[in-house]
């Protein structure tokens, strides 16, 4: 006889995917091994389980982009200067590269 199906808590589950935490991470904390995780993800939701984290970390990462631009438009001027650097590459100080020609002395070719 079959054991019964580990009860899965789906949204308790993205809660922790949307964080950034890794399907073993996410097993462990449910005491239950990672490829049950994974195998009733497939049977659950129609969908590998790689497919469903990086679908729910990618809401995570819009959670935590929204809430830093909110706080950035408070005035919190040290999460503009973070945005600012980040995500529209300004920085202090500009970084000026310069790359030395190639010059050659050799008048050989010149020779009559």
């Amino acid at each position: 006889m079959a054991r019964p199906a580990t009860k899965i808590n789906w949204d308790l589950v993205d809660e922790y995917l949307e964080a950034g935490c890794e399907g073993v991470e996410v097993a462990a904390m449910l005491g239950i091994h990672a490829e049950t995780l994974y195998d009733r993800c497939l049977a659950d939701h129609n969908v590998g389980f790689s497919v469903y984290r990086a679908s729910k970390r990618a809401k995570g990462d819009a959670i935590l982009r929204k809430v830093q631009f909110d706080i950035a438009q408070n005035g919190d001027k040290a999460m503009l200067i973070w945005l600012g650097k980040n995500r529209l590459g300004q920085a202090e100080k500009q970084e000026v590269t310069y790359t030395e020609a190639e010059i050659s002395f050799d008048d050989s070719s010149n020779e009559e």
